[in-house]
């Protein structure tokens, strides 16, 4: 079986791909950032010792995934804050897997947004980026100081290339939803 991690730059590749999304991750299980950091590399440390074990790329992001969330209900359990936990958080195991699975397809759901928002021009991507933000198209043109007519022009033509960019998810997001839900 050939890793596809073992070389140090696919390894590189891997880990600024995905530790924003697996921080994000654990810093909703934590509430708290500096820790979710340092279970986010810590996650990655354990997926970089295991490297030439993951075939595909799919593989190591369930393993760093379920590593993160391990080593948070880990660092949760050593607080001693299962009370606390247990008012803010279900304890029950059906509803713990449901939380998982939905955390990580809204983080995955982000990455996959965020990426095709990146292959934009530049002046389109920071358009899509400011509107994000809440602003409405006037506020838009003003913050970027262009006219609200290359706004809307440029958000038009934005939406339809991330429409046809990301449809090809569609049915991964389709699968990924009933598969969790059979196994949950």
């Amino acid at each position: 079986m050939a890793s596809v991690l073992t070389n140090r730059q696919d390894f590189k590749s891997f880990f600024e791909k995905y530790f924003e999304p697996v921080f994000q991750f654990t810093r909703k299980y934590t509430g708290d950032e500096a820790i979710a950091h340092d279970i986010t590399q810590d996650a990655f440390i354990k997926l970089y010792e295991k490297r030439e074990n993951f075939d595909v790329i799919e593989k190591a992001k369930s393993f760093v995934y379920i590593t993160a969330r391990n080593l948070c209900l880990d660092h949760l359990k050593h607080l001693k804050i299962e009370h606390e936990y247990a008012r803010s958080f279900p304890l029950d195991e059906a509803e713990e897997q449901q939380f998982f699975f939905e955390e990580i397809t809204y983080q995955e759901t982000l990455r996959i947004l965020y990426e095709a928002i990146d292959k934009l021009p530049p002046q389109t991507r920071e358009i899509i980026l400011v509107g994000l933000d809440g602003k409405d198209n006037n506020e838009i043109a003003a913050t970027l100081n262009v006219s609200v007519n290359t706004v809307k022009t440029l958000k038009k033509n934005a939406y339809k290339v991330l429409r046809e960019s990301l449809n090809s998810y569609k049915a991964w997001l389709l699968l990924t939803i009933l598969t969790s839900e059979r196994d949950i």
